[in-house]
């Protein structure tokens, strides 16, 4: 799925808290220290036991688009990492920043990790740019390790490993369409105007359509400020669900405004780029509709024992950082990263951590990943190596902060399809979405995703 179907975790312009290009982690107060109860949950997770790392740093490339939110949620999770929660085997991570906004960027930061001869991974935030050439220089030399692919590239990266589907996970809203809504007619609405997109709508619809659900589309302009044709002509109003390819604030503000004048109540799947303070703070709360993501919700309970417990400490560690900017899915997105790199690169022998060792240990990583999905098989996924699972999860907003997990405890994956075509080239945040089959997970328990 492109962009506009995808999770939406980038921020907003950088602040003081986000370097301005390349460097080390800026020296700041520890972060607040975390409860035995906390301590015990994540170590259990990463194999590492509790306490302040020391000795020879380990040195972690992390790039990211000029934005705050996931890098004031990364270096506070390389911050607890390094001050409680005992490193990486007992040592300290270094973090080396590079922001990119461009192409050539991405690419000099690439050069940039590559020269360093002590760097032995990378960690990906979202750039918002093509990535091709940036896959291209690290591929060969150091691994990379994200939780949220957004182009192609990322996907056919030989020597990068995403923990979640992003983008080309979407198919499954097929998969709660048919077995959850148990939906005979679905009605999608799309902004005009984009080749990516109408190549991920036309795959949603012939995915729709292979499992005998009618479907009616209805496209709008990128600038509108009224929906109400698009809704009319979509028949939303006598569809069993409703799936707009809405990503960004003014187009889910539109839409519930729109849906609103029409008195339309039909339920509504979308995706978490409509969770952000814009849309919040114009309409006063979030819509009350189904949002599908690819991590596990810290603000819906869960029956899962293992899951909850890692909710409690998810929610402990960010509680500083509610009033800084920062989302929780953007939070969740690099917490779930730095602790599964923690677990990674631990779990190597010896003391040889190497850009091959940590690379073959993120290839062989079967999970599970924390607040995330249970297994990940890389190269399971045809022409997408470095996704290692398509599930996905919904979750339903009720309103004044309350969500309750539609699912049921269960991820969905994506029906396994031959539609005949596969994704195209995309770039950055226009990258569209491929369908691929599962690669054979058995995914039946822990939640979902995350606001």
């Amino acid at each position: 799925m492109t962009a506009a179907l995808a999770v939406s975790t980038a921020a907003c312009a950088g602040d003081e808290a986000a370097d301005s290009g390349s460097g080390t982690q800026q020296s700041s107060p520890s972060a607040t220290a975390l409860t035995p109860e906390t301590l015990s949950t994540i170590t259990q997770y990463t194999g590492v036991p509790a306490g302040k790392a020391t000795g020879q740093p380990i040195k972690i490339g992390f790039i990211n688009a000029d934005s705050q939110e996931l890098t004031i949620a990364t270096d506070e999770a390389i911050r607890a990492v390094n001050d409680q929660l005992g490193g990486v085997k007992g040592r300290p991570i270094q973090l080396v920043k590079c922001v990119a906004g461009s192409p050539e960027q991405a690419q000099q930061c690439a050069q940039t990790f590559v020269s360093d001869a002590g760097t032995v991974a990378v960690l990906q935030g979202t750039i918002d740019a093509d990535v091709t050439a940036f896959h291209t220089t690290l591929s060969p030399k150091l691994p990379v390790l994200g939780g949220l692919p957004l182009a192609v590239a990322d996907a056919a990266a030989p020597n990068s490993y995403y923990l979640s589907s992003g983008q080309f996970g979407g198919i499954g809203a097929v998969t709660y369409a048919k077995d959850y809504a148990k939906a005979r007619k679905v009605a999608i609405l799309s902004p005009a105007g984009s080749p990516a997109n109408e190549l991920a709508i036309a795959t949603l619809q012939q995915a729709l359509q292979a499992v005998g659900i009618k479907v009616t589309i209805a496209r709008f302009p990128l600038d509108a400020t009224d929906m109400t044709a698009a809704i009319n002509q979509s028949e939303a109003a006598s569809a069993d669900l409703l799936i707009p390819a809405v990503g960004i604030p003014q187009h889910c503000v539109v839409l519930s405004n729109s849906l609103q004048k029409l008195a339309v109540y039909t339920p509504v799947l979308t995706f978490a780029g409509c969770l952000g303070a814009d849309v919040r703070k114009t309409l006063g709360d979030y819509p009350r509709w189904n949002y599908l993501g690819f991590s596990v919700s810290a603000e819906a309970s869960s029956s899962d024992d293992l899951t909850a417990w890692q909710v409690r400490a998810f929610n402990e560690w960010f509680k500083p950082m509610e009033n800084r900017s920062v989302t929780r899915n953007g939070a969740v997105q690099m917490f779930q990263t730095v602790l599964t790199l923690v677990k990674i690169l631990s779990a190597i022998p010896g003391d040889g951590i190497t850009p091959a060792s940590a690379g073959n240990a993120m290839k062989k990583f079967k999970g599970p990943v924390f607040l995330g999905v249970p297994t990940l098989t890389f190269g399971g996924v045809p022409n997408m190596p470095a996704i290692g699972s398509l599930a996905s999860r919904v979750y339903v907003y009720l309103g004044n902060d309350g969500w309750r997990d539609t699912t049921g405890g269960k991820w969905l994956e994506p029906p396994v399809l031959n539609l005949g075509r596969q994704g195209q080239q995309g770039q950055g945040q226009q990258g569209q979405g491929q369908q691929g089959q599962s690669p054979g997970q058995n995914q039946s328990q822990s939640p979902g995703q995350t606001r």
